[in-house]
């Protein structure tokens, strides 16, 4: 596994953030709630966290340092679109 196979995952990962956070965002649009900030923290800050994790992927050309931080930001990613980060972004807003 080269750095291209590395950017190809990274987009596999993107595009899935980019589809599950367009479903959150057509819930809230058919909602009657509407969207206030709160709901938009967690969207937001997922592709941060994202392109964070992406860069710090490539700062050491080492192929095991990679795969964990991959893999940390998967799980990551994981728990804070499951909740953690409509949790953080009510009790911060």
């Amino acid at each position: 596994m080269g750095k291209g196979a590395f950017h190809v995952y990274n987009i596999i990962i993107v595009v899935l953030l980019v589809a599950i956070n367009s479903l959150v965002l057509f819930a809230f649009g058919i909602g009657e709630g509407g969207m206030v900030f709160s709901n938009w923290f967690p969207i937001i800050l997922s592709f941060i966290i994202w392109g964070i994790f992406y860069r710090i992927q490539f700062i050491k050309p080492s192929r095991s340092f990679r795969i964990c931080w991959f893999i940390l930001m998967v799980i990551t990613l994981y728990f804070w679109q499951t909740g953690l980060g409509a949790m953080i972004g009510r009790s911060l807003f």
